[in-house]
């Protein structure tokens, strides 16, 4: 019984990993246009400038997400060849 919620749940987890890393990328994207306006325009936005976490958070949230994809891929192809 519980092996069949094993595809659901791992494909569920997959999806939130999946979600993790765009928001990750999106985050990302937002901190580019962000310094390419202030190198262009002049714009200061002092929340971007010297926070820790725009610096290190947007990586951080896609590496966890890119790993735990991948992670959860790799066992799902483990299982399905048995």
């Amino acid at each position: 019984m519980s092996n069949n919620n094993k595809p659901a749940a791992s494909a569920g987890l997959k999806i939130t990993f999946d979600i993790i890393f765009v928001i990750g990328l999106i985050l990302m994207l937002i901190k580019l246009v962000f310094l390419v306006l202030d190198k262009m325009v002049g714009l200061s936005m002092p929340a971007f400038n010297d926070k820790f976490i725009w610096n290190i958070g947007p990586l951080a949230l896609m590496v966890i997400g890119g790993i735990g994809s991948g992670a959860i891929r790799e066992k799902q192809k483990g299982t399905g060849d048995e």
